[in-house]
């Protein structure tokens, strides 16, 4: 009887650790903005930001580009394929400061914090230019295609980044 109950046990834990995962496509700085995340919405969250780039022309799906920064936190958008092509939506955000969390995850967090929240599908990549490690999440293409990218440095997030696939 004990064996059963601990197989039981263990099932139910393992139910738990994988629904309590966080799909990559899906992340979430400070619990409200992501890919696809509007600019008034950033605003609402967040206030002006620190740089507010003037939209420029962008060539790849048309439209128009522009970069939002705050401290430690940036967001590259598009309008190009908004509704009427005039709301700029996030296509990437990088997240450099332990101020912003995202999904659960925050520059600082270890390896193994990385991947009770986002799981262990993904690609590693030896960082030549910092002398680091990337994993990198890739997205189903409903969610994407893209990529969500966590760079660790003496095992320690630095830099936390999700994108979708424009080009």
């Amino acid at each position: 009887m004990l064996k059963l109950t601990t197989t039981v046990a263990l099932v139910l834990l393992a139910s738990a650790i994988t629904f309590a995962q966080v799909n990559p496509a899906k992340l979430k700085v400070n619990g409200s903005i992501g890919l696809d995340s509007t600019y008034a919405q950033i605003i609402k969250a967040f206030g002006k930001p620190s740089k507010d780039g003037r939209p420029k022309s962008e060539g790849c799906i048309g439209g128009r580009e522009k970069t939002v920064e705050y401290a430690g936190l940036s967001f590259y958008m598009m309008d190009g394929d908004s509704k009427g092509g005039k709301t700029f939506e996030v296509k990437t955000f990088y997240v450099t400061s332990a101020k912003w969390i995202v999904s659960g995850v925050r520059v600082g967090d270890t390896q193994a914090a990385v991947k009770a929240k986002l799981g262990s599908k993904y690609r590693v990549d030896k960082r030549t230019d910092n002398g680091g490690l990337a994993w990198h999440y890739d997205m189903s293409d409903p969610d994407g295609p893209g990529t969500t990218t966590i760079v660790f440095r003496a095992g320690k997030v630095v830099e936390i980044g999700s994108a979708y696939q424009v080009c």
